[in-house]
C-alpha cells in the first residue's frame, strides 16, 4: 500500500509541475522508497520510521493538495496516507520478535495507530540527532574508542565496571533557579555538577567544554508540613523542562493522590544543560565517549541529590522511578547508588549502543564501521555504565519493571533483558506502546505495589 500511494503521489507530482513536486515530492518519495524497501530488505527497523514520516507528511500536505491536484486526487491521497501511516505500525509491530514470555500485542486499530506515532516519534529523533558521525567526526570517536578500551583495561574497569565509578561529594546546600511552572510546591534546583571524567580519558576536555552541561539542574514539588517519602522521576530523552517533565509524571496521581514528594533531575545535556540546538541531541549521536560520560555524569548528580534529600531534607524514604532513557538511569542508579527503597523503571532504554546501531541513519553507521566502530566494540566499552553489569543494590521485591509490548521506541526486549538480570522481580507488560508510561493500570499497579512493599506508601492505602 505505502509503495502504491507513493507512487500515486508521484504521477500527481508529475502532472503538476512545479507545483505539484513542492506539496507532494516529500511524501511521495518516502512511501514509494520505504514501500519498495520493505518488501525487498525486510527486516531494518528504520524503514517503518520513514514510512511513518511519509505517511504523515502525506495527511498534512493533502490539504493544500487540493488547490493542485483538485478535491477528489487529494481525497484519495488523503485516505491512502492516512492507511500507510497505519499499515507502518501494523508492519513494524509484526517484524518485531517477541521475547518468550511476553505477552503478543492485540493488533487493535488503536495499538497500531499507537506504535506507527512511535515510529514517527523514533525518525523525529533520529533527524535531529545532532553532530552527525561522519568524516573526520567518525575517525576521530574511532581512535576515542580504541584508545579508550586500552585504557579502560589497564586500569581495571573492564572487568569490574563499578570501580570506574567514584563516590560523588555531598550536596550541601543547592541554589534556586528562576525558571517558573504553574504547579503549587513547584522549585527549580540548582548546584555546581562537579563532575568530570578521569584525567587520562578520551573526550574529557571536549566534554567538559560543555559549558551549560557543568550546571546541574531539578524541579521539585514538595508537600509543606511533616515530611514524606520521595520519588526521584528521570525524564526520557529530548525533554528537561518544566513544561514536559511534570506532565509526563502526572502530578495529579503522584503528588496530589499518592501524597509524595517528587524530585526531577534534568540529564546531562538536556534542557537548560543542553548542548546542542535541541535538548538532547548527542544522545544516538554514536559519539560513544559523550554517551559514556552522559550515563555516568547522571549517576553522579542524582547521587548527590539523593544524599540531599536524605541528609538535608530529612527525607523518610527516597525512591526512583524513570522513563525510557531515564528508564536506563534508574536502572544503572539501582546498581550504583546505595540506600534506596525502591526502583521502578519504565519502558527501560537499557542498552544504548544497540538502540543506536537500531536506529541510526546508515550514513553514520556506514562512517562508523569504516573508522573501526561496530556495536560489539562499542558495547564494550559501554559496560561500565551498563545496567546489565550491576547486580542491584536494592531487595528484588523492591524493584519494579513495566513496559508495551508494542514499543517501538524501546522494544521489549530491553525491559525482559533487565527482568532477567535483576532475577525477574514484578513485571508488568502493558497493551500498548512507548506512550503508555503510567497512564495504564498495570503500569501503576506495580508502581503502587512496589511503593507499598518499600514502606513509601500505607500498605492498606
Amino acid at each position: 500500500m505505502p509503495a502504491v500511494i507513493g507512487g500515486l503521489w508521484l504521477w500527481w507530482d508529475a502532472r503538476s509541475g512545479v507545483a505539484g513536486l513542492l506539496v507532494g515530492a516529500l511524501p511521495g518519495v518516502l512511501l514509494l522508497s520505504t514501500g519498495l524497501s520493505a518488501l525487498l530488505w525486510a527486516g531494518d527497523d528504520r524503514i517503518f520510521q520513514f514510512m511513518s514520516l511519509g505517511a504523515a507528511s502525506g495527511v498534512v500536505l493533502a490539504f493544500p493538495a487540493m488547490l493542485v491536484f483538485g478535491p477528489v486526487a487529494a481525497l484519495v491521497l488523503l485516505t491512502g496516507s492516512a492507511a500507510s501511516f497505519v499499515a507502518a505500525g501494523a508492519l513494524a509491530i509484526w517484524q518485531e520478535p517477541v521475547p518468550h514470555g511476553v505477552p503478543n500485542p492485540e493488533m487493535t486499530p488503536g495499538m497500531i495507530a499507537r506504535a506507527a506515532e512511535d515510529e514517527l516519534s523514533m525518525c523525529l529523533i533520529v533527524l535531529t540527532t545532532w553532530p552527525l558521525s561522519v568524516g573526520r567526526r567518525a575517525g576521530r570517536i574511532g581512535q576515542e574508542l580504541q584508545e579508550a578500551l586500552a585504557l579502560f583495561e589497564e586500569r581495571g574497569w573492564k572487568a569490574d565496571p563499578a570501580t570506574y565509578h567514584r563516590t560523588p561529594p555531598p550536596l550541601e546546600a543547592p541554589g534556586r533557579g528562576d525558571l517558573r511552572y504553574d504547579h503549587d510546591g513547584f522549585e527549580h534546583l540548582t548546584f555546581d555538577s562537579g563532575y568530570e571524567p578521569w584525567p587520562e580519558e578520551p573526550g574529557r576536555q571536549r566534554w567538559l567544554s560543555y559549558a551549560n552541561n557543568r550546571t546541574a539542574h531539578a524541579w521539585l514539588l514538595r508537600h509543606p508540613g511533616e515530611p514524606r517519602p520521595w520519588v526521584v522521576c528521570v525524564h526520557g530523552i529530548r525533554t528537561g523542562s518544566p513544561k514536559l517533565d511534570l506532565p509526563l509524571f502526572q502530578p495529579d496521581y503522584l503528588y496530589h493522590e499518592l501524597g509524595l514528594n517528587l524530585l526531577l533531575p534534568v540529564l546531562p545535556i538536556h534542557g537548560p544543560r543542553r548542548v546542542g540546538p535541541v535538548s538532547g541531541d548527542r544522545i544516538l549521536a554514536g559519539d560513544v565517549m559523550d554517551t559514556l560520560h552522559a550515563g555516568s555524569q547522571a549517576v553522579w548528580d542524582i547521587r548527590r541529590l539523593i544524599h540531599w534529600l536524605e541528609h538535608s531534607e530529612g527525607a523518610p524514604a527516597v525512591g526512583v522511578l524513570g522513563h525510557s532513557l531515564g528508564g536506563y538511569v534508574s536502572a544503572l542508579l539501582a546498581g550504583l547508588a546505595p540506600g534506596l527503597d525502591c526502583v521502578v523503571a519504565g519502558n527501560p532504554a537499557v542498552d544504548p549502543s544497540h538502540l543506536f546501531w537500531r536506529n541510526a541513519l546508515s550514513l553514520a553507521t556506514h562512517y562508523l564501521r569504516a573508522a573501526g566502530v561496530d556495536e560489539t566494540s562499542m558495547d564494550e566499552l559501554m559496560r561500565t555504565v551498563s545496567p546489565l553489569e550491576f547486580a542491584p543494590l536494592v531487595g528484588r521485591d523492591h524493584l519494579a519493571i513495566f513496559a508495551g509490548v508494542a514499543d517501538r521506541v524501546v522494544p521489549p526486549i530491553e525491559a525482559y533483558n533487565l527482568w532477567n538480570h535483576w532475577n525477574r522481580p514484578r513485571i508488568a507488560w502493558y497493551q500498548g506502546t512507548h506512550r503508555g508510561f503510567l497512564r495504564t493500570p498495570e503500569g501503576r499497579d506495580v508502581l503502587e505495589d512496589t511503593l507499598r512493599d518499600a514502606g513509601m506508601l500505607p500498605k492498606n492505602g
